[in-house]
This record gives C-alpha cells, structure tokens and sequence, in this order.
C-alpha cells in the first residue's frame, strides 16, 4: 500500500510555498508540476488542496500543513474512475473534503452540513453539464472554479478567480478523447 503523506508530498510542499489567493490560479500550478500525470487520483487531492492553501493565505492562518495532511488522508480513499464507478468525480468531493475540513465538520455536527453538501451537488452538476468522461484535469478545473465563490461566501473571506479564458489546457494531446474546441480550456 501507498503512502498517500509520501505520493503527494510534492504537491503539499508547493502549497505550503505558495502565498496564491486564486485557487484557479494556484491548481493551475499543480496541475503543470511534472510529478502530476495527466488523469487519475492525483487531481482528487489537488481540487481540495488549492482551496484550502489559498483560504489559509487569505486568512493568514498557521495550520495550513495539518489541513493539508487531513485533505490528503481522506482524499486518497477516492480511487481513480470514482467518476464512473461511483458517479462522483473526486475533485467535486476533494472540494467538499476541503470545506468540510475549514467548517469542522462532523457526521452529528449540524451547522455546516449542508453547505458541503449543496456545494458538492453543484459541483457535480456543472462537471456532469460538460458532457463527457476522462478528463481530470477540465473537471478539476470547473470544481476549484465553482467551489471558489462557496468557499469566499462559507467562510467570509476574499479569493480571487480566474475567468475562463485565461485558462487554457496543456495536455490535450495526452488525451485521446479530448473535446477539442468544444472543452472551454482547449488551446
């Protein structure tokens, strides 16, 4: 078995260095790190941990690392395909761990449940709008996107934001089912 602290330390050592407050901007990066493959469970952990580093950067909060510790330990339960299989996409719920985890969530803890809830069905719904399957890289894109106006809203603080067409895809070719030009971040 993998462990999970080890396979994302990478992306957790570029969070930590980071003073990003676009989580747009800041999954970019992790998504452009040469340790980042082009599709699978890497993208489950990077959804959840742009937001939390670019909230804890807003804040100026100092607990960023064990955030990112937790994030990671529950988002590498959400296998690769969890899309097809479960009918979920990981970086949707990586998003909803994210908030979870800023809210103090717990399964008997009333305030806060819902609003990871709804924000994760929205999440869901805007992925599920782009029409096709095998592309983690757009439907992380379109989570962070969504996720980032959520998370200024649930926990009152500023996060800037990319807008759409400043976010172009430079893995196209390394996906054989790529929409092309009808994918928002094809370039």
């Amino acid at each position: 078995m993998k462990d999970a602290g080890n396979e994302y330390a990478w992306a957790r050592e570029l969070c930590l260095q980071s003073a990003s407050t676009c989580p747009s901007a800041l999954v970019e990066e992790l998504m452009g790190a040469p340790e980042c493959p082009a599709f699978g469970p890497a993208h489950h952990v990077l959804a959840g941990a742009a937001l939390l580093t670019c909230v804890s950067n807003a804040r100026g909060d100092g607990d960023l690392a064990a955030k990112l510790d937790e994030l990671i330990a529950r988002s590498s339960n959400v296998p690769g395909g969890t899309c097809a299989r479960w009918g979920a996409c990981g970086a949707a719920l990586s998003c909803g761990m994210a908030l979870a985890i800023e809210l103090d969530n717990a399964p008997l803890k009333q305030d806060g449940w819902s609003d990871a809830q709804m924000m994760v069905a929205e999440l869901l719904h805007a992925i599920a709008r782009a029409g096709a399957p095998r592309c983690c890289k757009r439907d992380t894109r379109i989570a962070v996107g969504e996720a980032t106006g959520w998370f200024s809203r649930a926990l009152g603080v500023r996060l800037e934001s990319l807008a759409e067409e400043d976010i172009v895809c430079r893995v196209s070719d390394q996906n054989s089912v790529c929409l092309g030009g009808a994918c928002p971040y094809f370039g």
